[in-house]
């Protein structure tokens, strides 16, 4: 599913998806094609649902032009140096 349709079919709202295509341009990864698992109504499940995501799987919000996310070589935890 392209995102276009993603948008058309979940205004407004955070949906949880699986990557199925992407490309990666510098340091920003651009999907390209999606599976959508489900439409999440409560932001804050939203962000417990994001937190413990793996692999292909994310959540993303569809008042977004475009589904871009930026990556992280070396990530920084919190405390630790």
């Amino acid at each position: 599913m392209k995102w276009e349709e993603v948008k058309r079919v979940y205004p407004n709202q955070y949906v949880l998806l699986t990557a199925l295509e992407h490309h990666i341009e510098g340091n920003k990864k651009y999907i390209d094609d999606m599976a959508v698992i489900r439409s999440i109504q409560d932001p804050k499940e939203a962000t417990k649902i994001l937190v413990k995501c793996k692999g292909d799987n994310f959540v993303y919000h569809t008042a977004k032009d475009q589904v871009v996310m930026e990556i992280v070589t070396n990530p920084v935890y919190r405390g630790v140096l």
